[in-house]
């Protein structure tokens, strides 16, 4: 087995959706190499800045936010890798998934749009999902946890109201089936060939809809 982080670093400047590179305030409060004890640092940035879990509470009031959920929730055993090239603006229709087995509990589009990362091409001219993309998954593929991908949002910042539906869509806490989440801005440059489990755990902010995370595969 080997491990790979797909989640990506934390930079101070960072890609933002619908901002272009926005930047990390970051402060040093201590620093052993200017004679402190210790080091230690202070850091704002957005809940949805870099890799990141869309919870229900994104768009729901009575939607269950990141701390609400049990540990076992981000542990994937049956992760499914779906390679297609994506262009700018193109939507992902329930045709994109027909390959996916049934017994999937993580689906991660590896897109290589994640090459355009840091540029206005993927700050504003993303990839998207189709809501009928969220309802099809939510009724025929029960054990669909989240869709992860290479691409900074689900949501077109070219058409927001079609991004709030799709949202809605997925993570809607009524309806068919359970609400999916989304793990955006994934690094998934690396080869993932045989993936075996991913481990997607978020900063467990108790108020917060969603919340930056940490996510690592184990490959076969």
């Amino acid at each position: 087995m080997k491990l790979e982080y797909l989640s990506h670093a934390l930079q101070k400047n960072i890609p933002v959706y619908g901002k272009g590179m926005e930047t990390i305030d970051f402060h040093i409060l201590s620093s052993v190499s200017h004679g402190d004890s210790s080091s230690t640092c202070k850091f704002t940035m957005g809940n949805h800045w870099g890799t990141h879990i869309d919870c229900p509470a994104h768009f729901f009031k009575e939607g269950k936010r990141v701390s609400e959920y049990s540990p076992e929730t981000w542990i994937f055993k049956n992760p499914y890798v779906l390679e297609i090239t994506l262009m700018e603006n193109e939507i992902i229709t329930p045709e994109y998934i027909g390959a996916v087995p049934k017994q999937s509990d993580l689906i991660l589009i590896k897109s290589s749009f994640g090459n355009y990362r840091g540029t206005d091409k993927y700050s504003f001219h993303n990839p998207e999902f189709s809501p009928e993309t969220g309802f099809l998954l939510r009724k025929k593929y029960p054990s669909v946890r989240a869709v992860g991908f290479d691409f900074i949002s689900a949501s077109p910042y070219q058409n927001r109201e079609l991004g709030r539906e799709t949202h809605r869509a997925f993570l809607g806490p009524n309806g068919d089936g359970s609400p999916v989440l989304f793990i955006e801005d994934m690094d998934l440059s690396k080869d993932l060939a045989g993936p075996h489990c991913v481990y997607a755990v978020p900063l467990l902010l108790e108020e917060a809809d969603s919340s930056p995370c940490t996510v690592i595969g184990e490959f076969k």
